[in-house]
């Protein structure tokens, strides 16, 4: 009988690879609540130390492998079993035998060949010659980046800086923000959950262990919790948001930064939350419903588009702009396989565009925030040198940061705050 667990990292794994599904979601569709809870973590931990890992799998799988060409789902199958038999603590023979049950039902005429494969793997895998030394292509295959990437990064930064980066793995907790909008103590419901936490680096921060389903909890469907990294959390905070303020968020869904700044000024700010996408924009107000935000109204509205009735109007405006999200590798590793520099190139100019189009929102002395989950330069510091160059009416209220995974422990993030000069 077909191992479930392993058929529904199969069918995750190709969402991921063949339709360009998002890990997240991939995880959420096909792995299903009728798994056990040991099945799901199990299904779920293969699906991204595959992913994570990449590169390597298919380094090491190609050493044994002289067909010119496999089919997409025959590698799936070989990847998901070179991940057990290189990264888990299964057995090669576990790994070997329910890889081929799995192929099976599948393409069951490549039943020998991924015996065969994953056979030699087993026997040779402590032989094999991965690349050495600190060129990009060899951390692209030690670390499971595309080796432009590596090289971007070792451009911009350096080959030490690199490694670092590129070989944080991340903290597995989900990092969450107690909802102060909503009364009741969130430590208290922790505890009665028996969930394992702790306080994180913001106040009225936690990070949650071990925690899957998070949106069936009456925790979540009731508001008092709410999914945000650290970096998120800094990003909104260094806008300085006061009460009473107008605040415009102008690529808003799915509504976290908007609903945090309500609950820091204790839901005494109004806000004009924009989208481009319909289905985003009743997803924010849903948000906003369900954490209790007041004064808050999504509308669909592309923020490329002037308008002008606004100008002036607003003391606070977030810019959180479409971005290349590959501060979000780590947690995300399906970034990695799908981004292209030429998608930089683009996004950069649309940041630009929709930052000089929404500047003209702020009120003179008032706050616009520039946010990106990228820590690519091309979209983060050139976008925001290049505006002000442009708009000598504003400056850096202060230096502007980038959030680094491997040093923050949490999501990359670019935060740039300028005032509008009076």
């Amino acid at each position: 009988m077909i191992d479930t667990a392993r058929r529904a990292a199969y069918e995750a794994l190709s969402a991921v690879m063949r339709d360009g599904a998002y890990t997240g979601l991939a995880l959420k569709k096909h792995i299903k609540d009728t798994l056990s809870d040991a099945d799901k973590r199990f299904a779920s931990t293969l699906v991204r130390t595959t992913l994570e890992n990449l590169l390597y799998i298919d380094y090491s799988l190609n050493k044994f492998i002289t067909a010119k060409r496999v089919h997409g789902s025959v590698r799936n199958v070989l990847r998901l079993g070179a991940c057990q038999i290189l990264f888990m603590n299964v057995s090669d023979y576990a790994a070997v035998s329910e890889s081929v049950k799995l192929v099976k039902k599948i393409k069951p005429q490549m039943s020998g060949f991924v015996n065969a494969v994953l056979r030699k793997l087993s026997d040779n895998k402590s032989d094999i010659d991965y690349p050495a030394g600190d060129s990009a292509y060899a951390l692209s295959i030690r670390h499971s980046y595309p080796e432009w990437i590596c090289q971007k990064f070792i451009d911009e930064y350096d080959v030490a800086f690199t490694k670092d980066l590129l070989s944080y793995q991340g903290d597995k907790g989900t990092s969450v923000r107690d909802n102060t909008i909503i009364d009741g103590s969130l430590t208290d419901e922790l505890d009665r959950l028996s969930l394992s936490y702790e306080p994180g680096e913001i106040e009225d921060s936690y990070v949650i262990q071990g925690l899957s389903g998070i949106e069936n909890l009456e925790l979540f469907t009731s508001g008092k919790i709410a999914v945000q990294s650290k970096s998120a959390m800094k990003a909104v905070l260094a806008a300085r948001i006061s009460e009473g303020d107008k605040l415009l968020d102008c690529c808003a869904a799915p509504g976290g930064k908007s609903a945090y700044a309500a609950a820091l000024c204790d839901n005494s700010i109004n806000i004009v939350a924009w989208d481009i996408h319909e289905h985003r924009v009743d997803m924010t107000n849903a948000n906003f419903k369900r954490l209790g935000v007041k004064n808050a109204k999504a509308v669909l509205h592309d923020a490329c588009s002037p308008e002008p009735c606004l100008y002036d109007k607003f003391d606070v405006v977030m810019v959180d702009a479409p971005c290349s999200a590959m501060g979000l590798m780590t947690r995300n590793p399906d970034i990695r396989y799908t981004r292209k520099q030429s998608d930089i190139d683009s996004l950069a100019k649309k940041q630009l565009e929709i930052l000089g189009t929404c500047a003209a929102y702020v009120k003179k002395g008032g706050t616009l925030a520039y946010y990106t989950c990228s820590i690519n330069k091309q979209e983060n510091e050139q976008v925001t040198e290049e505006f002000l160059e442009s708009n000598k009416h504003f400056e850096y209220i202060e230096t502007p940061q980038t959030l680094y995974p491997h040093i923050e422990d949490s999501d990359g993030f670019y935060i740039a705050v300028m005032r509008r000069l009076s």
